[in-house]
């Protein structure tokens, strides 16, 4: 059992390497799907941001050395799919609520107490797979996915609305 689970892993991380090279996937425009990341502390997301995040990765032209990984925070995952859904539902894209709410509001109405967080948005991607490969495409994304002042992280999407979290008490 030990061994599928490393033979797993190793195959995961394949696939974070070889995406760091490869173009974005392109966007889909199924809207229907919802993946509600937050009910795992073992989530594919959490996954495939660790396996960057312990080999380091270059982001734009900034090479970023190894760091920490993550840890998986309900509270964060809860704001991440919320955000996600009103965005889906409502039409918009932006990391302003139509609220005029920041993530810092949304992270601290949540009773999360950062000292400090961030947070990445996509659209048009299907999967957690594809979404992170944009990430690791566009530098700011990637520079939040390997900042070493992050210690956890939440994530949810729906449809094709996805946002990423990260946060340090």
């Amino acid at each position: 059992m030990k061994t599928k689970k490393v033979f797993l892993f190793l195959i995961g991380l394949s696939l974070v390497f070889y995406s760091c090279k490869k173009e974005s996937s392109s966007p889909s425009t199924d809207t229907k799907n919802s993946i509600d990341s937050t009910d795992s502390s073992n989530s594919l997301m959490l996954q495939l941001v660790n396996a960057v995040r312990a080999k380091g990765c270059t982001c734009g032209t900034t090479v970023m050395p190894p760091v920490k990984v993550l840890v998986w925070n309900d509270t964060l995952a809860q704001v991440a799919l919320a955000h996600s859904k009103d965005m889906n539902t409502n039409n918009y894209f932006s990391h302003t609520g139509l609220d005029n709410s920041s993530p810092g509001d949304r992270i601290t109405k949540a009773g999360y107490i950062w000292s400090s967080y961030g947070e990445n948005i996509a659209l048009g991607y299907p999967d957690e797979q594809s979404v992170m490969n944009a990430w690791l495409q566009s530098e700011g994304h990637c520079m939040n996915i390997m900042d070493p002042s992050f210690k956890e992280m939440g994530a949810g999407g729906d449809g094709d609305y996805w946002t990423q979290d990260f946060g340090s008490r």
